[in-house]
């Protein structure tokens, strides 16, 4: 019965695995198709000009977080079910900051949508025709979607925080993940909100993607369970 069980666990493991890591590579396709908005030094013209020449990318990087947002829901139960009577609270927590992104993204993906179809009707009346109102409007969606991108990273921040702390709890969890993520998860979030752009960030989230695969390969070929 005992061996059983082991061979259960250890499916769920290898399950688990493969799909956190279908999750990163996800989260990796919508940061590279990401959609940079406008530039800071662009004037109200400028920026609604390139809106309206990059409206299929726009569109492509909404459909991408969307794709990202589904597939972190589907690995929900199966990170909780693999945890379930290792730790007590600490992966429940970890899964709420997973569905934290995953809404955070289906903003993005919802907010996208509506600049798309605003930009599409302004592009069959012509820009011309779009008062100041309207072109600031457009412009305030914008700034929501990247709050929105803030958001869903700082609580991807976040999870990696509260995976690493499972290093304490667990005895195969590797310590090179574990530093990964305590590491980049304060630093994603510091620079989320302080300076975006640097290139900080950007490591952060590489730490990150970094750390969440070698645990799961981890999982997979050794699982979690304490010699």
């Amino acid at each position: 019965m005992q061996q059983v069980n082991n061979r259960r666990l250890r499916r769920r493991e290898v399950a688990t695995g493969l799909i956190i890591i279908l999750v990163v590579f996800s989260y990796i396709a919508s940061l590279l198709l990401d959609f940079n908005f406008v530039s800071p030094y662009a004037t109200l013209q400028e920026d609604l000009s390139y809106l309206s020449e990059q409206m299929n990318s726009q569109k492509v990087s909404a459909y991408a977080w969307l794709a990202s947002a589904g597939f972190t829901l589907l690995s929900l139960p199966f990170f909780l079910m693999v945890f379930h009577g290792r730790i007590i609270l600490l992966h429940y927590l970890n899964g709420l900051f997973m569905v934290g992104a995953s809404l955070a993204f289906i903003m993005m993906w919802r907010l996208e949508m509506d600049l798309y179809r605003s930009m599409a009707v302004m592009m069959d009346n012509g820009v011309e025709q779009v008062g100041e109102e309207g072109k600031i409007a457009l412009l305030q969606l914008v700034r929501q979607v990247r709050h929105y991108r803030y958001i869903g990273s700082s609580c991807v921040g976040l999870f990696a925080i509260g995976l690493g702390l499972t290093k304490f709890r667990l005895g195969r969890f590797p310590l090179f993940s574990t530093g990964l993520l305590f590491l980049s998860g304060p630093v994603l979030i510091f620079f989320n909100w302080y300076d975006p752009t640097h290139l900080a960030r950007t490591a952060a989230l590489a730490g990150i993607m970094i750390g969440v695969v070698v645990f799961c390969v981890r999982l997979i070929n050794k699982g979690l369970t304490r010699e």
